[in-house]
């Protein structure tokens, strides 16, 4: 086997009725329409936003002319990933912040995606006191990385959204609503698979993890 040895972390919330949304996407609603009882085979009818659960941000979702998450190549979203723990951190994050703990864990090895355990875990509240300052824009692309994700709702909370058009439009990709709670700081293999919905502003993903 490829991953003999090795262990796989799935860090993709589920979806299910009655789970947390951002404030004014739709409620997620799984209803069955067919049964094996009845039909001999169980369907059921999938309604959701397209920005439920651990999901993907395509350019679209914030630039007028940004591409869809169709149009987004799967092998940008694979890759080596540093975890850093800002739980601790109960203030905006600025680039220096990255920057101090970074500087702490960082490797000689290339590293391609950026994961932040900030301890919102998809809740509202946790999303209203957290928020990434535009800042880490230019500090991500001076380190290369190509993926940033966190386990908020989302990486700002700001409604004009400046961190993601300035990370969308320099082609960085945007993971939120990770399930890192159970994860520790480290060195991983990153694999996130958006949907492929044609002409979508976004779309949920399955996002695992694979210790080195």
């Amino acid at each position: 086997m490829i991953l003999k040895g090795k262990r796989v972390i799935d860090i993709t919330s589920p979806i299910k009725q009655g789970m947390p949304v951002y404030p004014g996407d739709p409620q997620p609603s799984v209803r069955k329409v067919c049964s094996i009882e009845k039909d001999g085979f169980g369907l059921s009818l999938i309604s959701m936003g397209s920005h439920t659960g651990t999901h993907v941000d395509a350019p679209s979702h914030v630039l007028e002319n940004g591409i869809t998450v169709d149009m987004l190549l799967p092998e940008s979203f694979i890759g080596r990933a540093i975890l850093l723990d800002l739980s601790c951190i109960n203030s905006p994050l600025h680039a220096e912040h990255l920057e101090m703990v970074w500087n702490k864990k960082k490797s000689g090895q290339v590293t391609e995606v950026l994961l932040l355990k900030t301890g919102a875990i998809n809740s509202l509240e946790g999303t209203e006191n957290f928020c990434l300052e535009e800042d880490i824009a230019f500090w991500m692309q001076d380190k290369g990385l190509k993926v940033l994700g966190v386990d908020a709702f989302s990486i700002e909370n700001k409604k004009d959204l400046p961190l993601h058009r300035s990370l969308l439009s320099q082609g960085v990709n945007i993971i939120e609503c990770l399930d890192l709670e159970q994860v520790r700081e480290g060195y991983y293999i990153f694999i996130c698979l958006p949907l492929k919905i044609t002409g979508c502003d976004g779309a949920p993903a399955r996002a695992i993890l694979i210790e080195e």
